[in-house]
């Protein structure tokens, strides 16, 4: 049960952690996107160079890396570096914020189970050491009060293995809708970059 308790705290702490920062980052605003992409379509180096801080929103902070990629390139070989590649690898850098904890909650949602029922098993071997042949009623009460014992260990892991799942299909339900308001808002941004450049 120790090792269960441990991994329940870390479990709980990863999962408050994956819902503040989607609580903060998920923007379903379309007008908030767009003036997004429009602001940062038309925005100088000189200006983008000065938002030093991290934006909570993921579209802010993939246009601003691609801008600060495309400056890079300019100022290293005198050309200009293709918009969609620099976008592709600002979308390619956030993806480890976005599946942050992925492995943890993968490794919980695995081991809890097969941890709860190794207690079950230590236990029954526990419980079943008090039972004594030829002695047909004795320790009744002990070895049915340890085999209940026993089994809440497996109850506790199914409970830790199932929270974690059901919260982990949900972050990654959030990260896949996320990737896909990230394209097609980058796609737009690539038009109006590229229509502003023109100009």
């Amino acid at each position: 049960m120790w090792p269960l308790l441990f991994i329940s705290i870390t479990s709980l702490a990863c999962i408050f952690e994956r819902f503040a920062y989607w609580n903060e980052a998920f923007v379903n605003n379309d007008k908030k996107l767009i003036f997004t992409v429009e602001k940062y379509s038309t925005i100088s180096s000189v200006d983008y160079m000065k938002l030093n801080e991290i934006s909570p929103i993921p579209l802010e902070t993939v246009l601003l890396d691609a801008l600060k990629i495309i400056d890079q390139s300019f100022l290293k070989d005198k050309r200009n570096i293709d918009i969609k590649l620099a976008l592709e690898i600002s979308i390619q850098s956030i993806q480890s914020e976005f599946g942050k904890f992925s492995n943890i909650f993968s490794t919980i949602i695995t081991i809890s189970p097969l941890l709860g029922l190794l207690g079950t098993v230590l236990g029954l071997i526990n419980s079943f050491s008090f039972i004594k042949l030829g002695e047909a009623g004795e320790n009744v009460q002990q070895v049915t009060g340890g085999i209940s014992e026993a089994l809440i260990s497996t109850a506790a892991g199914l409970i830790v293995a199932i929270i974690t799942l059901v919260c982990s299909n949900y972050f990654n339900s959030l990260w896949k809708k996320q990737n896909s308001i990230l394209n097609q808002y980058c796609g737009k941004f690539e038009i109006l970059y590229r229509t502003n450049k023109l100009q």
